[in-house]
């Protein structure tokens, strides 16, 4: 009896270490740009990992929920974050990143510069300080190259912001276009119509394959010129289930529908991950 409870406990070792053993294997690179879309609640938090292994952060949500998730789709024993994001400081977007910054080596930041007299948003610069992590302010006149065939296309906001105090900081999110895989995707912070008409005013190329709709699918965001430039197959929502603001709103969900667009949603599907073929494989 005693042999058989033996056995027993070395063949759930066994089991065990085997799983946990497939589970990395399943998170070292593939040669594929993964994304995930991040269950946070009502905020905003996506990893992008690029075919090489690099992992891109962008926003922290507004908890410490995009820990977890973080960790769940890294390496164990990798502890380096390529390139953080924080497309601006609004709670929603911000509330992980100094905890991120705290438990990872981030090697670089992007941010739009913008102030804000969060305190959290205030413990993140003061983290980015004391570690001396080169701070990138954002500029569409300076995409980033993750070396590996992925390309952030950074499109707004325009540069000038740095330590600059703006009545509406959605509007001067980081937005960026993915580049390099089969499918691009368009991520868009939280900016709203006067940024949307601003970018479509610079003649810049903002289409897409898969859009990251701004503000959570807030009514303030999704102009029909705006959908309509990037003109996606698919979009993208990161809300919180039964969120006090009512996003996404029925009139944006809407226009999704009239324009024939795939609608995924956080807050009924819980995170979504997408693995996108690089061109010329």
């Amino acid at each position: 009896m005693k042999t058989l409870r033996t056995i027993s406990a070395y063949l759930f070792i066994a089991l065990a270490v085997s799983s946990l053993l497939y589970t990395e294997y399943q998170k070292q690179p593939d040669g594929k740009l993964h994304v995930y879309f991040f269950d946070v609640g009502q905020g905003d938090a996506t990893l992008l990992v690029s075919p090489s292994g690099k992992q891109v952060l962008i926003d922290g949500g507004p908890n410490l929920d995009a820990l977890e998730q973080l960790g769940n789709h890294m390496p164990f024993f990798d502890r380096s974050i390529d390139l953080l994001v924080l497309t601006h400081p609004d709670a929603d977007h911000l509330t992980a990143l100094p905890d991120v910054l705290r438990r990872y080596d981030v090697q670089r930041v992007l941010i739009s510069g913008v102030q804000s007299s969060s305190g959290r948003y205030q413990a993140l610069l003061d983290a980015i300080r004391q570690q001396q992590i080169p701070v990138l302010l954002a500029d569409p006149d300076s995409d980033i190259d993750l070396g590996d065939g992925i390309t952030l296309d950074v499109i707004w906001p325009p540069p000038g912001l740095l330590g600059k105090t703006v009545r509406n900081k959605n509007d001067t999110s980081v937005v960026i276009r993915v580049l390099g895989g089969k499918q691009s995707i368009l991520l868009t912070g939280d900016i709203e119509k006067d940024a949307e008409a601003a970018i479509l005013n610079m003649k810049t190329d903002v289409r897409a394959d898969i859009l990251k709709v701004a503000h959570h699918g807030s009514k303030t965001s999704s102009t029909q010129a705006f959908l309509e430039a990037v003109h996606p197959n698919a979009v993208i929502i990161s809300a919180g289930r039964d969120n006090r603001f009512g996003h996404p709103h029925p009139s944006v969900t809407g226009r999704f529908q009239q324009l024939g667009y795939e609608i995924r949603n956080t807050a009924t599907e819980g995170m979504i991950a997408l693995e996108i073929e690089m061109l010329g494989y």
